[in-house]
């Protein structure tokens, strides 16, 4: 990795990249997926409540696009689910301003109290670089051991992953 990728990596970079994302109107929260319930391959319901998307020209890898979808799923060791709704902004500039990130959606079951989260990334080399970031890294460490669970769809957008799952 080139020392200008390490560099647009790191937490205050991508944190500038989302405000001028934000001011130049291009990263907004949406509603468009917002109370959809969408039923998981493993009959799991979770309702989203946020989110997040990017539009206009992003840079690019070289080639063709083929985005991946990153479904992260876990379980927060601490806090009511409403605090937790709050805290779960904070890293929204971190993860706005990651370079790849095309949309991300954030869902919550309410009965068993599991959290999850489907983004949509410009390619799997950017989920892979997402999955060892520092803001990847302090939800990890929010969530209860072993709740956590990663899975990786090439070559499939938000739009065709979430297509058929809502009710």
């Amino acid at each position: 990795m080139s020392s200008m990728n390490r560099v647009r990596r790191l937490p205050p970079v991508c944190a500038l990249v989302a405000v001028f994302r934000v001011l130049t109107g291009r990263l907004r929260l949406e509603s468009r997926y917002v109370g959809s319930i969408l039923v998981m391959e493993d009959g799991q319901r979770f309702r989203v409540f946020r989110h997040l998307s990017l539009s206009g020209n992003e840079e690019r890898e070289q080639g063709p696009p083929a985005p991946a979808v990153l479904v992260v799923r876990f379980k927060f060791a601490r806090f009511s689910q409403t605090l937790n709704r709050w805290l779960s902004l904070i890293p929204v500039p971190l993860i706005g301003g990651y370079p790849g990130l095309r949309q991300k959606l954030w869902m919550v079951q309410e009965e068993t109290g599991y959290w999850q989260g489907v983004y949509e990334w410009e390619s799997t080399e950017a989920v892979e670089a997402y999955r060892r970031s520092f803001v990847l890294g302090l939800m990890n460490r929010r969530a209860e051991p072993r709740s956590v669970s990663h899975t990786v769809v090439p070559r499939t957008t938000l739009e065709d992953y979430v297509g058929g799952r809502t009710e």
